[in-house]
Order: C-alpha cells, then structure tokens, then sequence
C-alpha cells in the first residue's frame, strides 16, 4: 500500500514538474487552435482521462471548441472535423455552466449517482452511442482578472494499472487548476495578440479606404496588388522543381507580402488631387482654354472687319467671307490640334510638338490692343507631355509618394513578424538595373517581397480598366510589355515567367 502511495505522490510531483514545460510550450504556440487543442491534451494526459471537451465563453455561452474521446475516436473541432455541438447556458443547470458562472471546479465521482446538476445531455450521448460517462472533472478558465472565458471538462479518469475508470483524485484536481490558470492566461495572450493583429488589419482598411475614397479613379488598385502579390508568393511555394524550388513562405512571411502589398501606396494621401486626379494633359483647364481659342477667333474676326472697313478700297463680299471662313477653318484646327494633344492616349510626337509650339506662338489682340498668346508657357508644358498626363514636376510629385509612404510607416510601431513590411513596401518603384526610385537600388539590393510587388503593380497598371488617362491594355499586350521590361532588366526575369506559367491573375480572382 506504501509503494502504491509513494508511487502516486512521485507520478503526481512529476506532473507538477511538467507544469513548467506546459507553461513554457503555451506560452510559445500562438496558433488559437492549436492551443486548444494543446490545452485538452495535456490535461488529458496528466488526468488519464479518457474524453473531454474545452469550451470557450462566446455570446454569454459555453461554445464547445476541441472535444476528445479516446474510446469513441472522436477528434473535434481545431484543425480536426467541425463541432456541431449546440452551445450551453451559463446557468446553474447544467455543470459546465455552473462552473462558467460561479468560477468554481466541481468534481464528480459518478454523473449516475449526482443529482446536483442536469445530466441528460450526458446520459442521452450515452445512450445513442454506447458510451458510459461516469466520472467527471470540470475546471473553469479563469484569466488574469479573474474572469471566467472557459470551461474544461474532463470525463472519466483511467486507472493505469487496472484501465478501469475511477473518479478524478483531488491532487489531479489541484494540477490540472494550475494547468487551466496558465491555459486562460496563454489563451488570454493570443486572444490579445489576435486584436492586435485585427486593430492593425482594421487600421490598414482604414488608410486604405481612405486613400481610395480620394479619387474615383483606380479605387480598388490595392485590393487587386494584394491580391496578386499573396497570389505570387504562393504560386512561389508551389515551385517546387524551379528556379524557387529552395525558397518558401511561411504564413507568416505571406502576411508581410500581403500587408506591404495592402500599405505601399499609403503614401498618396499625401499627393494632391490636382496631380492624382489629372485625367488628361490640360485635364479642367481645356474648357478655358477652348473658350480662349473662340474668343480669340472671334476678336480675329472682328479685327479683320475693322480693318475692312478702313481700308480706301473695300473688298468684294465674296472675298470677306472667304476670309471669315479661312479664320473659322484656322481656329478649328488649333482646337482640335489641342484637343488631340490633351488626350493623354495621344503620342506627341516631333511633328505635332512643333504644331502645339507653333499655335503657342499665334497672338489674338487683347480688350486694352495688346496682343495675347493663344497658349501660356504652362499649358505649352502640358500639351507636349510625350506620354501620360503629367508634367516632370506633376511626375516627381507622385513619385514622392513612396517617400511619403516610408516616412508615414517608419511612424508605425511594427511587430517583430511585420518589421519588414515598410522597407518592402517602400520598393516597389525600385528597378533591377538601378533605374528606379526612389534609392536606384540594384539586382539583389531589392529583395524578392519587394521585386513581387514591382511585378504585379505594373501587372494592374497595364490592366486596369479604371484609369482616366488610359484605355486597359489586352493581356497579350500587357504580358509581352512586361517581357520587354525583363530583357531590359527592369524586373525579374524568372518571377515573370513564374507568374505567366501560372497564371497568377486567375489565382488572384481578376477579370481579365
């Protein structure tokens, strides 16, 4: 009988020895589920209890998250099959709720012969399956308030010797309290770092629906580069026999892509609308400058006749009016010449740079006799703008953004996971031959996350339907421009061929 005890009391100080290494491996894991599940195991084991079930405190309920059972082979809920298990009161009725409401642990030898709470959900278990439950170990969960946010429950404790069920010794009892502080306070942490991480998420949607909200235009451009460049990363992963066979992303490195990918254009709330917005070269200003080009014709007009009818020998009807016409048919042609060159999928070549120069330099007299250029230097400026809409000083404006976005992430306090995301994200201009901005980084100074995000914000650029300036370019097209940039080793290569090999756009949900 001695032996037996000394026994039980060596079995029992080693579990409380293996306390510690509980504490320090709940402490590590940081997946929700998987912490459950850690928790219901290891009290199982400690215990020999042959089933179990760990609720968690959702709606003013016990939800059931992780059930075991041994003897029926039923492995529920975390990364095992669905748990559809109705959740129970928080009352005095059943057990479980008794110990979520009262904050006590209740230890029952056997539910057959307890009548101080309701069984039949037990018992009915029992009788549809063929299960006996008899004794019953129920632990509340309690944080570092001293709130309850769960309940475990542990069911019929297995004699080692005899592998008879017994009920759950008290010492047991005490162990597995120490064991349910440390689970609520593991718990409790990642639930923490869980709404952290979801404040960070919401912030970031936040900022984004922000900048998206600023303009009508490419509204949902960050959506479809995070997308893309999960997308690619993942499609990475994949590459096992290629160029990246020997490279891989965890979760946690597809969430640094993602959320540099979801941040790098935060910089833009700090560009003007005038520069954001600008749809064509001349963009609100072409209706002023249209009405200025009609005055002007009408004051040559009018200039004409003055002049007419000043002259000692007047001219012919028919030649007056030909002149009027000749005038309206001149006038017409400056209009649409500006017309054209403001439409920014127009190519201002040499020949109609000097047309655009050329109407500059045409003067219409003024109210006061002076003479007015039809075109001032600024508008010049903008008309000869050979591709695009802006200007080299419109341009260094919205290139100054990723300036503004890594000045505005260097003012966030990233976690240890997500220290990368704002020099990652802060690179997507950067090109391989050291043509980019705004460091003219070089070859491997550009890491891969960022050469990612360089590749699928061209990618959406090309694509897109929504900008002012540009008609969506085909996806042919838009793939044989991104071969042309490889070759001239402004983006990777192989990232290239590994998004066109497998089609990362379809991966990524895009209508293209």
């Amino acid at each position: 009988m001695k032996e037996m005890e000394q026994y039980h009391f060596e079995e029992v100080a080693q579990q409380l020895s293996n306390l510690i290494s509980i504490a320090i491996a709940l402490s590590s894991e940081k997946d929700l589920a998987k912490l459950l599940d850690m928790i219901l195991s290891e009290a199982r084991r400690i215990t020999h209890a042959d089933a179990g079930t760990l609720y968690m405190i959702e709606d003013n309920k016990l939800a059931a998250k992780i059930v075991h059972n041994d003897t029926m082979n039923t492995f529920l809920g975390g990364k095992g099959d669905q748990i559809t298990i109705p959740p129970v009161p928080i009352n005095d009725i059943y057990v479980s709720g008794y110990v979520a409401n009262h904050g006590v642990s209740i230890n029952i030898p056997d539910v057959y012969n307890d009548d101080s709470f309701d069984f039949s959900g037990p018992k009915k278990y029992d009788e549809m399956t063929g299960y006996l439950t008899r004794s019953m170990l129920v632990i509340p969960l309690k944080n570092h308030k001293s709130e309850v946010i769960g309940v475990l429950q542990l069911l019929n404790a297995i004699d080692k010797n005899t592998n008879e069920v017994i009920p759950f010794p008290k010492e047991y009892q005490l162990i597995i309290e120490s064991l349910a502080s440390l689970a609520a306070t593991a718990l409790t942490n990642s639930q923490l770092i869980q709404e952290i991480e979801a404040l960070l998420d919401s912030f970031i949607q936040v900022m984004v629906t922000a900048i998206d909200s600023r303009t009508p235009y490419n509204a949902t451009h960050t959506q479809k580069i995070a997308s893309l460049a999960r997308a690619l990363a993942e499609a990475i992963n994949e590459d096992t026999e290629g160029f990246y066979k020997d490279v891989y992303f965890d979760e946690k490195e597809l969430k640094v892509v993602s959320t540099a990918a979801w941040l790098h254009d935060i910089g833009k709330m700090a560009v003007p609308l005038s520069v954001m917005n600008k749809a064509t070269r001349l963009d609100k200003k072409l209706p002023f400058v249209l009405q200025r080009i009609d005055y002007a014709m009408e004051r040559k007009i009018n200039h004409y006749f003055e002049t007419v009818l000043q002259a000692e020998n007047p001219l012919s009807v028919t030649l007056i009016l030909k002149e009027k016409e000749n005038i309206k048919k001149t006038y017409k042609h400056y209009r649409d010449t500006i017309i054209k060159a403001d439409n920014p999928s127009t190519f201002i070549d040499e020949e109609l740079k000097q047309e655009i120069l050329y109407i500059a330099s045409t003067t219409y007299p003024g109210e006061d006799g002076t003479d007015l250029p039809l075109l001032t230097d600024e508008e010049v400026e903008q008309l000869c703008i050979q591709r695009g809409t802006l200007t080299a000083k419109e341009r260094k404006i919205m290139e100054d953004h990723v300036l503004f976005t890594e000045r505005m992430l260097s003012k966030m306090r990233f976690g240890t996971e997500l220290k990368r995301v704002p020099e990652i994200a802060c690179m997507h201009h950067e090109q391989l031959d050291g043509k980019g901005y705004p460091n003219g980084l070089k070859g491997d100074q550009i890491p891969l996350e960022a050469r990612i995000l360089a590749i699928v914000d061209i990618f959406d650029a090309l694509t897109a339907v929504d900008r002012p300036y540009k008609k969506a370019i085909p996806l042919d097209k838009s793939l044989s421009i991104l071969q042309s940039m490889a070759k001239e080793n402004k983006i990777d290569q192989n990232l290239l061929d590994l998004f066109i090999k497998k089609r990362v756009w379809e991966k990524a949900s895009l209508p293209l």
